[in-house]
């Protein structure tokens, strides 16, 4: 009976769901700011919870319960806690700048800043990166998903409907859609889990009572620092700089309707996540006592959920986590989505394209990133292996050149083109290298170790070799806001002519 109770439930939970998406496809939306980025009209709590919801995903709710317990330790604390240091990061220096922006995507940005073979450049690193994503996240709801069925579905039948009624809210009502169905997700997520965390550790008698237990079993489970000094450093170095270019979680910020929503929402997600990251580590270490015998750790979490929970709030809360599993699918689909209207589409192939045609072929590409990724994922599960070098790419190779359209108008855009193909080609072959050779880190070193330097010396290197682009500076500074930008030009501008500047402020 408990089991049809959840199922019901979570049934009525995603009828609610795909309500949200029919709401705002009813209340109708006129350009693609309203469709790729809400408007520009997300208050910060929006921008905070849903940030919050795509940022846990998978990874950070079953991945670090599932990591826990197979490591028997909670050291997966740092990859997912730097990440999360990483979004105060993306708040103080992005925060402030993205929502005034007038573009969509980071290609279209790029362009404006330098030039359109830097935009061209990006774009393929994008698309793969989140064809990859998808597949990923698509496999792990078919999981989720068809334990909550009770294995009335099988992983793929679950796959697929999973992908199905996410595409569904994300076609019909855009961001606006996405960021709403998250906010709920992460409240039931965050008050919810902890609720099963805290009942769980009454199981045990107590908190003392639960971590001799669990300790008994294996004895570094509680010690931080069981992991090398050297990984941790590993994860510094390559999760703060991814989070600087993702873009499906940065056009969260765009959305925000003032810089100061945008900075408040990327802070608060951030704070918000570290209060959460404990529920996923404690329940993983529980695990090694509770369910020592399970053949898959993935599901140690709603298995806990369904064990001593009520069954309504069991139900409520897995319906929650398994669309939090998609939550970052949806992120994915309109990101990607993005990229193909706005840096393919309207730029090449029907500049002059009505707000209905654009409207149109933003849901097509949506529903068609669907069906290619799990196609891919299902078919030929394999390849998401190989194609998943995009993230990586990204980092080695747009990273500098991204940052430098807020910071240094020095930059030319020769200096961003070629310190994006090198740093993302070189990246791209240091992940292949490593691939063949059966390792994540080719000679003891990570891609992005090779390809970021690479791209920060040729930037620096060919800019300071050529005349500055001041002008092109000033442009997008007026076209994108970028009040700071602007003072930082002109100040240069003086210094080159031999005129007196003013410092600028950011």
């Amino acid at each position: 009976m408990a089991r049809e109770l959840i199922a019901g439930i979570v049934l009525v939970y995603v009828i609610g769901m795909l309500g949200v998406g029919y709401f705002f496809h009813r209340k109708g939306m006129k350009d693609l700011e309203d469709y790729f980025l809400a408007g520009k009209g997300a208050p910060w709590y929006l921008v905070a919870l849903s940030f919050f919801a795509t940022a846990i995903g998978a990874g950070g709710t079953i991945g670090l319960s599932e990591s826990t317990f197979t490591s028997q330790s909670i050291t997966a604390f740092w990859s997912y806690g730097i990440a999360l240091a990483s979004f105060f990061v993306v708040a103080v220096l992005l925060g402030h700048k993205l929502p005034g922006t007038k573009n969509i995507t980071i290609p279209s940005m790029l362009e404006d800043r330098y030039d359109e073979k830097t935009r061209i450049a990006a774009v393929p690193f994008y698309l793969l990166r989140f064809i990859s994503t998808l597949g990923a996240q698509w496999l792990a709801a078919g999981t989720i998903i068809s334990f909550l069925l009770g294995d009335m579905i099988t992983v793929t039948q679950a796959a697929i409907l999973g992908a199905l009624i996410i595409t569904a809210y994300t076609v019909m009502g855009g961001m606006s859609a996405v960021m709403w169905t998250d906010f709920i997700q992460g409240i039931i997520l965050f008050v919810g889990l902890w609720i099963l965390t805290v009942m769980g550790i009454a199981e045990f008698g107590g908190l003392s009572a639960m971590t001799t237990e669990v300790t008994g079993v294996a004895p570094q489970a509680f010690d931080l620092f069981a992991m090398k000094w050297t990984l941790i450093a590993g994860y510094v170095v390559t999760l703060v700089p991814t989070m600087l270019v993702r873009q499906g979680y940065l056009q969260r910020i765009m959305s925000a309707r003032s810089d100061r929503d945008g900075f408040i929402g990327t802070t608060l997600n951030g704070i918000i996540g570290f209060a959460y990251i404990p529920i996923p580590l404690l329940i993983g270490a529980m695990g090694l006592v509770m369910y020592s015998n399970i053949d898959n750790p993935k599901l140690i979490m709603p298995q806990m959920a369904m064990d001593i929970l009520p069954s309504w709030l069991a139900g409520l809360i897995l319906a929650a986590l398994a669309a939090a599993v998609m939550s970052s699918g949806d992120s994915f689909l309109l990101s990607g989505s993005s990229n193909i209207v706005d840096d393919i589409y309207l730029r090449y192939l029907n500049p002059n394209a009505s707000n209905e045609q654009q409207q149109t072929i933003s849901r097509i590409t949506v529903i068609g990133l669907m069906v290619f990724s799990l196609g891919l994922a299902l078919v030929v599960p394999g390849i998401i292996d190989l194609i998943v070098f995009g993230a990586v790419a990204l980092t080695g190779g747009v990273l500098v050149p991204w940052l430098a359209v807020f910071y240094w108008p020095r930059g030319t855009s020769d200096a961003a083109f070629w310190s994006l193909v090198v740093g993302a080609g070189m990246t791209v072959a240091w992940w292949w290298a490593g691939y063949f050779a059966d390792t994540a880190e080719f000679m003891g070193l990570h891609p992005v170790f090779i390809g970021l330097p690479l791209s920060i010396i040729l930037f620096f290197a060919i800019s300071f070799a050529q005349e500055p682009e001041y002008e092109k500076v000033l442009e997008t500074a007026r076209k994108h806001n970028l009040e700071s930008l602007e003072k930082r030009t002109r100040n240069a501008m003086d210094e080159q002519s031999g005129e007196p500047g003013t410092v600028a402020d950011d």
